[in-house]
């Protein structure tokens, strides 16, 4: 581990950074829109576009990395990002903000899985979940830092999108350490799509609820405060302390990951988030607000990492480019649906909603995994 540490620490430098901006900028996004009256299918469309981006990136991702290399791509993905942020700062108009947030996912994603592949190719299957929660957690920790900047929007969106895209482009300058530049070579393999989702369901189901719960709370979480009229530092703290909660998570969570049975550690997070989500459907009061995103972020940030390690141990080494693609695109998947569902939700049933579309499938989740340990210990 320690290893790992030291030779990553620039790019994990990069994760922090890159979050930052990207949690602030998010976050300013999704604010602006509700409150600047944007349509509830517009302002799914532009919540939901970064997810489709990101579909448009996992899949370039591997064809860029076999014409350059994992830290080169990764760089030039992160140059993306930073034009693409500092394009919220030019134009107002939301339909313009669909297509630079189709641009800003497929950047961020591309990203992502240059990272990923390059980081699964570098680690053994024992310390897996505990190497990706660590990754996780530094990621956490930049939104964290972003959403907490949301209460400096007295100074005007434009410059704090500004400010967003420089600590974007800081970010690309990290992947000239000579430190990160030392991935494991592997005679890439493309795995198809289908095959993978045949050879790990588990992971796949996780890594799509994952996606779905990440979405809900980070890109609908300030569309359904602003909803609900809090102050722009209450806004900040219910979604810093989702993050900051799923930080704490991440690292006992990992542990358990690599030492137990994963499909246990598994029901016992969706169920711990099936819970949370109820809390706000007896009482919309802020103690419950707060007291749902950090019950809900500490259960369900740590599910990618968990969902990777499910994934990753039934791939072979030349397998693990081309799969942390299509992580990605699973991610994906579920993150798409959520702002579209919760957007139309709440416009149609209040903020209720919001809380019972997350409990709904936690809870399938934790009975389907439950079940199925209750049955094999027969």
């Amino acid at each position: 581990m320690a290893q790992v540490l030291r030779i990553w620490w620039p790019v994990f430098i990069a994760l922090l950074l890159i979050q930052m901006g990207n949690g602030l900028a998010g976050s300013l996004i999704s604010v602006t829109g509700e409150s600047a009256h944007v349509s509830p299918l517009v302002q799914g469309l532009i919540l939901s576009a970064f997810f489709g981006g990101s579909i448009v990136g996992s899949f370039s991702a591997p064809l860029l990395i076999a014409r350059t290399s994992h830290a080169l791509s990764a760089a030039l993905y992160t140059w993306i990002l930073v034009f693409t942020t500092a394009g919220f700062a030019v134009s107002g108009d939301p339909w313009i903000w669909i297509l630079m947030r189709l641009a800003a996912g497929a950047a961020i994603t591309g990203m992502f899985a240059s990272i990923e592949g390059w980081l699964s190719l570098s680690i053994s299957n024992d310390i897996r979940a505990r190497v990706f929660s660590i990754y996780i957690f530094i990621q956490l920790a930049g939104l964290a830092s972003g959403q907490l900047l949301l209460s400096a929007r007295s100074v005007g969106t434009s410059p704090l999108f500004l400010f967003s895209a420089g600590l974007m482009a800081l970010a690309a300058l990290c992947y000239h350490a000579e430190r990160a530049r030392s991935p494991a070579s592997a005679s890439a393999t493309h795995v198809a799509f289908f095959r993978l989702v045949f050879r790990a369901r588990l992971g796949v189901l996780c890594i799509c609820l994952s996606g779905f719960s990440w979405a809900a709370l980070m890109a609908s979480g300030p569309a359904l405060v602003e909803m609900l009229g809090l102050s722009d530092l209450n806004k900040s703290l219910f979604m810093a302390l989702a993050v900051v909660s799923g930080m704490a998570s991440q690292l006992p969570v990992g542990w358990l990951a690599d030492h137990f049975d994963r499909r246990r550690v598994l029901a016992g997070l969706s169920t711990v988030a099936a819970l949370g989500a109820i809390l706000p459907l007896f009482d919309l009061g802020q103690s419950s607000l707060f007291a749902f995103s950090a019950i809900y972020g500490a259960a369900t940030f740590p599910l990618y990492a968990v969902g990777v390690a499910c994934i990753s141990e039934v791939m072979d080494q030349g397998e693990r480019t081309s799969a942390s693609a299509i992580m990605i695109v699973l991610f994906d998947i579920g993150a798409v649906a959520a702002p579209l569902l919760l957007a139309q939700g709440m416009a149609l049933f209040g903020p209720t909603a919001y809380f019972l579309l997350q409990f709904v499938p936690h809870a399938l989740f934790a009975i389907a995994l439950t079940t199925l340990v209750f049955t094999r210990r027969q």
